[in-house]
């Protein structure tokens, strides 16, 4: 439907359409329960006698009464001609999360205490883990309701959204024309009509979501004949598609041929005789590579027995030259033995000599004395 700019109310239209753009009002609905977390960290930081918990109940009454005060009065003042918001209700209109983000960074900021303004606390992460753990507790506990936070953010966005872009401005005279519309808004709300698909989002959002739903039927990617799931399509592709490819069963032996596996049958039937002489050349290489490795194999054993009679030719030489040295050893230590039994007997005679020595120059001194006496 044609967007219309909202309008404060017409002359006997008492029924407005209002419905929301479900995506952003859920984004919305996150960011406001992040904003009461972090207001509530941040409000009691250092405090012994407060907590997140104990704060946020009145923090939260706080949080929704300033977000949509605070949209209204930007809203009022520039269609009263007072201060230039002019930026920010574009930003409002086309960037609507982040419009709220902007009012719930100003509602924090006026609730930090003094510790929380401690350079490097407010980028700490003990802080960041503070406040994912209070949203867990909150959500745990359904503090703030989803219902109830989507229908305050739906009131923000009603509120904020003055081009209509992202909601439905639409009046009727009567009920019936309203409902009779809400059946045909594009900000209606519609299940996915894909088997197994729980998913709810506004009719403008169809397209989108069919674009990545995963249970959407798909044409197989490959081009085969079958249909397959989005969240199926690799798991087909890779495995059971008949359009799959696939190398040729004899490609270890040359054929490196690549082909869908539907058509491996006939592949093979109709390339038999190459693949039989692929197989005819391996068993040739194969057989020529068995004589060579046999023939190696004889000369190894060849070479193993040579060395093996060597080292016995050595050892039996070692074994002769041993035992002639040892007897020559022994003639030597004969002839030793002779050679000392003669240097005896030398050694005696030479005793003997010179007793008779000593004998003969006694005789001749008497007969000299004899000589001299006459």
């Amino acid at each position: 439907m044609e967007n219309l700019e909202c309008t404060v109310g017409k002359d006997g239209l008492n029924f407005q359409c209002n419905l929301c753009d479900s995506d952003v009002v859920h984004s919305m609905a996150e960011i406001l329960l992040r904003g009461l977390a972090t207001a509530s960290v941040d409000s009691t930081t250092g405090d012994i006698f407060k907590s997140p918990s104990s704060v946020a109940v009145g923090m939260k009454s706080e949080l929704a009464e300033y977000l949509i005060q605070r949209s209204m009065t930007l809203v009022r003042e520039a269609v009263d001609g007072g201060e230039d918001h002019s930026e920010q209700l574009i930003k409002a209109s086309t960037m609507p999360t982040e419009f709220l983000s902007d009012l719930i960074d100003g509602f924090v900021a006026s609730k930090r205490n003094l510790l929380s303004h401690v350079s490097g606390f407010l980028s700490s992460e003990t802080r960041l883990n503070k406040i994912k753990d209070f949203i867990q507790k909150m959500e745990m506990e359904n503090f703030w309701a989803p219902d109830v936070r989507e229908a305050t953010a739906g009131t923000i966005l009603k509120s904020i959204d003055m081009k209509c872009i992202i909601h439905c401005p639409e009046r009727f005279d009567t009920q019936d024309k309203l409902a009779e519309h809400r059946n045909l808004c594009r900000f209606r709300i519609v299940n996915c009509k894909n088997d197994g698909c729980l998913a709810s989002f506004s009719a403008n959002h169809i397209e989108k979501h069919d674009s990545v739903c995963p249970f959407k039927v798909l044409p197989c990617e490959q081009l085969c004949e079958q249909h397959v799931m989005r969240c199926e399509m690799d798991r087909h592709c890779a495995s059971v598609c008949p359009m799959k490819l696939i190398n040729c069963p004899f490609y270890q032996v040359g054929c490196e041929s690549a082909f869908p596996q539907c058509v491996l049958d006939k592949h093979c039937s109709e390339r038999l005789q190459i693949h039989l002489m692929y197989i005819l050349e391996l068993t040739t290489r194969h057989d020529a590579f068995v004589n060579d490795m046999n023939q190696r194999l004889h000369l190894l054993e060849k070479a193993q027995s040579l060395n093996e009679l060597s080292g016995a030719l050595d050892n039996r030489t070692l074994t002769l030259t041993a035992k002639e040295q040892e007897a020559k050893i022994k003639k030597l230590e004969q002839d030793l033995k002779v050679q000392e039994t003669k240097l005896k007997k030398l050694e005696s005679e030479f005793k003997s000599g010179k007793e008779q020595c000593k004998t003969a120059s006694v005789t001749l001194e008497k007969l000299a004395d004899a000589a001299r006496a006459r």
